[in-house]
């Protein structure tokens, strides 16, 4: 609604305008309605569970009164790479099934895909996306809009200081940075949010394999982590970006941004 009556040069306010008013209502909001029935600490899964429902509420609210980004679930006509990654998805539930952490993980790992990936992927990188190729499909543009998602689904991270050191969570914020660049180039060359929700799904259903339900911890984390992450960036960043770039042609997200 809001999207229509402004005019083009002023549609960049509404990404932080989406941000803001989300982290608000689930983060402040939310967390003094669910406090007036129980203590999130006591009933963690119970939280989490509200929280990511909720939020996927009202991201689909926010997106609906602010940006009206339409988030593309089906896939283009060459569907084998798609297919191939929900069989890997399958094959790694399968595996883990045994485990004593195994509903937890199927549980978080589900909701944290749906909801995060229809916001940084399906909403904040197709919109900037959009803006950015209006007048112009070079690369770069593309490159930027990517970087601009993912850095913001990297600094929504921070609020997770309240379960955790700044240093850990700013570890986890750069991650996350790092990893959204490829799953930002996953949707842009796939065109189905379906496949940065199932690649996201599998990263965090391993992560709540091995630790299950996240833990409070105030440790400040050791130098040696930080090599790693270092490593991980330039990683996860020369993948997403060799996704981007090779046969830019089959960037299946591009065209259908341009014809909405």
């Amino acid at each position: 609604m809001l999207n229509q009556k402004i005019e083009e040069k002023w549609k960049w306010i509404l990404i932080p305008m989406f941000i803001v008013f989300e982290v608000v209502i689930d983060n402040f909001v939310m967390q003094h309605i669910y406090r007036l029935f129980f203590n999130p600490t006591d009933h963690f899964l119970l939280y989490i569970n509200l929280y990511k429902i909720v939020s996927i509420i009202v991201i689909c609210f926010l997106n609906y009164l602010l940006i009206k980004q339409k988030i593309f679930f089906k896939p283009s006509d060459k569907k084998i790479g798609l297919v191939s990654l929900l069989v890997v998805c399958l094959i790694v539930v399968a595996f883990c099934i045994t485990s004593k952490n195994f509903w937890i993980a199927l549980n978080i790992g589900s909701l944290a895909a749906l909801s995060e990936e229809l916001m940084f992927r399906g909403v904040i990188l197709a919109f900037t996306l959009k803006l950015m190729i209006n007048k112009s499909s070079s690369q770069w543009r593309t490159i930027l809009a990517l970087i601009i998602s993912s850095l913001l689904f990297g600094a929504v991270h921070y609020s997770n200081l309240s379960l955790q050191s700044f240093s850990a969570t700013t570890f986890q914020v750069i991650h996350a940075a790092a990893f959204g660049m490829i799953l930002g180039a996953v949707y842009i060359k796939s065109g189905t949010i379906i496949a940065p929700m199932a690649l996201h799904f599998v990263f965090d259903f391993f992560f709540a394999i091995i630790g299950g339900l996240p833990k409070a911890d105030y440790t400040p984390l050791p130098n040696s982590e930080w090599i790693e992450l270092i490593i991980y960036v330039l990683v996860y960043g020369i993948i997403a970006l060799s996704i981007v770039i090779h046969k830019p042609s089959n960037n299946k997200l591009l065209p259908k941004l341009k014809k909405i």
